[in-house]
């Protein structure tokens, strides 16, 4: 199964796609913060969505951004866990406690490499979440990294 990241140019300069910080740092919708979790979708489209929501729609110069392609053993996706979301999952103004602690539970368990979750910007795509600590993680390859080009004038009439 292909997955696809979206990052910066120095992100793509390093070979650390798959160890989690970003998430660390910053927590999500689904880890909490300090937990290396490594987000990735099933679509390039939606890895773009994923981005402009996290930066506030701002996106970095033109040449800066990189896709980075991701292959998850079909097995291993196909095996991942696929939480129930709660009640209200997908409501972005509200504190994702709930997601949160489904995360926690399934990182702590570390009985499946991955979760498959739902997008809360396009409910019929999917989001995977990748736990770096699992053993199965050396499974994962990065099929490539390259540059991901926007017109300028795709988004410019977005406020």
């Amino acid at each position: 199964m292909r997955l696809y990241k979206l990052v910066s140019d120095a992100a793509a300069r390093g070979q650390d796609h798959l160890n989690g910080m970003g998430a660390a740092l910053s927590g999500g919708r689904w880890s909490p913060r300090g937990k290396r979790v490594v987000y990735a979708s099933c679509n390039a489209s939606t890895a773009l969505l994923e981005l402009l929501t996290h930066t506030g729609g701002m996106l970095p110069e033109a040449g800066r951004l990189h896709l980075v392609t991701l292959e998850l053993p079909d097995d291993l996706y196909e095996s991942a866990h696929v939480p129930a979301p709660p009640p209200g999952w997908g409501d972005l103004a509200r504190e994702p406690r709930a997601t949160v602690a489904i995360g926690a539970k399934w990182l702590a368990a570390q009985e499946q490499l991955a979760m498959r979750v739902p997008s809360a910007l396009s409910p019929p795509d999917f989001n995977v979440l990748l736990n770096p600590n699992h053993e199965d993680m050396e499974l994962v390859e990065v099929v490539s990294t390259t540059p991901f080009l926007i017109d300028s004038q795709t988004f410019s009439g977005i406020a």
